[in-house]
Formats: structure tokens, sequence, C-alpha cells
């Protein structure tokens, strides 16, 4: 089934698979099966029991999603996302709330709340007040002030002032005043302000991952 344009102000559940050119939900939308949009657009909530694929995808209400999503190009969540798979983007904009097994992309910029396995990436941000459970993985790492993030494993770690991290492996970081990180592992540089607390600082050979600067590209069909 192949449809144009599709927008939903109502309450309506389709049968997949789905192709469509833009998708936009300002009530409620189930999907039985997968579905393939050029953009998907939720201000409503839509349910999902497949797979899902995108050019972008913007969530400002809910999304959940049976199966795995990618949007090549970008996906903004200022609502909140449920995946039970994976999501792979090319960028990726969090102010809301994530939750999925394995986040992989370009850039990932996180304002929000995020629980996943595995946050693979060239470039994450994590902004001030934000919450990250699992392991960031990326070549640049930036934790924003007040963040708490749970495990980073990077080239380039920067650990802003008052952010709690539990664990850190990086070529080199830094980490800024009043910042709290558990356990700390590098291999070139660590500078540590004499205002921060690192309970356990360690020299390593190698990291636990074999970061070379992670390999993010998107699945083409």
């Amino acid at each position: 089934m192949t449809i144009e344009e599709l927008r939903v102000g109502g309450s309506i559940k389709l049968k997949g698979p789905l192709k469509l050119g833009v998708l936009s939900i300002g009530g409620s939308l189930t999907v039985e099966g997968d579905i393939e949009v050029s953009a998907l657009e939720v201000s409503g909530s839509a349910r999902i029991s497949g797979n899902l694929r995108a050019q972008s995808i913007d969530i400002a209400g809910s999304l959940s999603v049976g199966g795995s999503v990618v949007a090549e190009r970008l996906i903004d969540i200022s609502g909140s996302a449920k995946i039970t798979s994976d999501l792979e983007a090319g960028d990726v904009n969090i102010s809301g709330a994530l939750k999925c097994h394995v986040l992989k992309a370009k850039r990932v910029k996180l304002a929000g709340g995020v629980e996943a396995e595995r946050v693979i990436a060239e470039e994450v941000e994590v902004s001030k007040n934000s919450e990250v459970r699992g392991v960031i993985i990326a070549c640049r790492v930036i934790i924003g002030k007040g963040a708490e993030v749970e495990h980073v494993i990077g080239h380039e770690v920067r650990v802003r002032s008052d952010a709690e991290v539990d664990k850190i492996e990086a070529y080199r970081v830094v980490v800024e005043s009043d910042s709290e990180v558990g356990d700390l592992a590098y291999i070139e540089k660590a500078e540590v302000s004499e205002d921060a607390e690192v309970k356990k600082i360690t020299r390593i050979d190698k990291l636990s991952v074999d970061l070379k600067c992670v390999d993010v590209s998107v699945k083409t069909q």
C-alpha cells in the first residue's frame, strides 16, 4: 500500500507494510507491521508493531516501535520514544526521553533522558542536567554541567563542572571542577581539576572497545 501523504487528526489503525510520503500525526495512529516514510511528524501518539524507516523524524508527542528505526538524516525527540530494537540515524537531537537497545548515529545531542545499552557516534554532547543510562562510545564526548552518565568510552572526553560519571575510558580526558568520576582510565593524558573528585585513576594501554572513530554509517536498502 502506497500513500503520498497522510495526516491523522483522530484515531486510525492501519496494516503494513506501508510506504508513505509525509505522515503527520496529531491524533492517534496504530500500524500493524512495517512502515516507510519520507518524513514523520508526531504531535499526538503513534504505535508501530514492526520497523520504521524515514528520511526525517520529529517526535513532539509519543512514539512506540516494536522493531527498529532508521532515520537517514535526522531524528528530533522533544516528546518520548520507546524503541524495542535499535535506532540508527544521521543526526540525533533529544530534549525529551528515549529508550532503545542501541543508538547509532553521526552526531548526538542529548538534552533530556536516554536509556540505551550503547550510544555509538562520532560526536556526543550531553547537555546540562541531562541523564544517560548506558555506555557512550564516541570519538569526541562532552558531558555538560550537572549531567549524569554511567559509562563513557572515547578518544577525547571532557566532563564539565558538577557532572557525574561512573566510569570513563579515554585517550585524553579533562575533568573540570566539582565533577565526580568513579573510575577514570586513560591512555595519553588526564587533566583533573583540584576541585574534582575522582575515586580511582589508572593509566591503561588500550580501551575496552576497539575505537577507530567508530563506523557510524547508516544502513541503506
